[in-house]
């Protein structure tokens, strides 16, 4: 699997290539078939973080991006380099595009006071899906990643990905052990400074076989028995 480097065209983050035209239509294919997968407007779970905290993880879209731009400006410039691997001071343009169901789905983490804290996005590429997180410096290190991570390969699974993918910096500690505990077949692209993490999916189990073919007679092109002479 080749991945273009992010950090070399940041004008192509986030999603990689996911602003080209026909990876623009094919996204639009594939959400047009998942229902309601994931959609802004399906409320929120309450989660009590082993870090300490509750939060409640809910759909996220284009009416978050007043709360999604003032979490950016609450973060770090460390924090946004390590999500966004490009110019920091470009950072709010590619919300409207991260929050679009047209390109995938999007999930928050918010406090009990309604403060978005932590925004996850699983971008369709493909076959594949790309995961994407940001958690706010004074929320990291509580498990809202893991937990956002989780969902979003899940949603992931349940639109028939054959996997997912992370792409981080190559310090991005934090990033690895999540993958790593989901418990995949994990695979490492190093490009440039760039780690790209990809997740192999568990295929859908097979349909059931309609009347199968009893034990004991020749398959042919009908599940009856042969028939014998009177």
């Amino acid at each position: 699997m080749t991945h273009r480097n992010p950090a070399a065209d940041p004008h192509r983050r986030p999603g990689r290539h996911h602003l080209l035209e026909p990876a623009a239509a094919r996204c639009s294919a594939v959400a047009g078939g998942m229902g309601t997968v994931g959609l802004p407007g399906g409320g929120g779970d309450t989660v009590d973080l082993p870090g300490g905290g509750v939060v409640t993880v809910g759909p996220a879209g284009l009416d978050d991006l007043p709360a999604a731009r003032a979490m950016h400006e609450r973060c770090s410039t460390g924090t946004l380099v390590q999500r966004y691997h490009g110019p920091v001071a470009d950072v709010d343009r590619y919300l409207n595009h991260l929050l679009s169901p047209r390109f995938g789905r999007t999930l928050a983490a918010r406090t009990p006071s309604g403060r978005l804290v932590a925004l996850g996005h699983l971008l369709w590429d493909g076959d594949e899906s790309e995961i994407a997180l940001l958690v706010e410096d004074d929320w990291q290190r509580r498990g809202i990643g893991s937990e956002l991570l989780r969902r979003l390969v899940a949603m992931a699974a349940e639109a028939s990905s054959t996997g997912v993918y992370v792409v981080t910096r190559w310090a991005g500690a934090g990033m690895v052990a999540a993958m790593r505990s989901l418990e995949l077949p994990l695979d490492y692209q190093i490009e440039e400074g760039t780690l790209v993490i990809s997740a192999r999916l568990a295929p859908p189990p097979a349909p059931a076989t309609r009347n199968p073919q009893p034990a004991g007679y020749p398959v042919t092109a009908t599940t009856r028995p042969p028939r014998r002479d009177r």
